[in-house]
């Protein structure tokens, strides 16, 4: 039964990873990017590593499990802020090979 759901949490770990990275390509502006890639890979590194600490099941793995995601969870909303806060006020050209679509504009 612990195999079965060591299983699912790697297996949903790595669905979410997956989902960050196909958000990389899908969406269109850099604040999508950004929410996808801090987001669910916070979340998917999480439960991967929730499975590997209930698949070793020592005190050193649930210690360096605890170090790792202080880590993660701390930086990545910091360093999505830092690339956000050093954009320039003007909109951004589309990547190559996305649809033109028209940029609105505050006025």
């Amino acid at each position: 039964m612990a195999e079965i759901v060591i299983s699912l949490l790697i297996l949903a770990g790595a669905f979410f990873i997956l989902v960050a990275a196909i958000g990389i390509v899908r969406f269109r502006d850099l604040y999508g990017r950004l929410h996808a890639t801090t987001k669910a890979t916070s979340f998917g590194l999480l439960l991967m590593l929730l499975g590997v600490c209930l698949f070793f099941n020592l005190a050193e793995v649930y210690l360096k499990t605890v170090l790792i995601l202080l880590f993660i969870y701390l930086t990545a909303p910091l360093a999505a802020h830092s690339i956000v806060s050093a954009l320039p006020e003007e909109p951004s050209v589309p990547p190559p090979g996305l649809p033109e679509e028209p940029v609105e504009t505050a006025s």
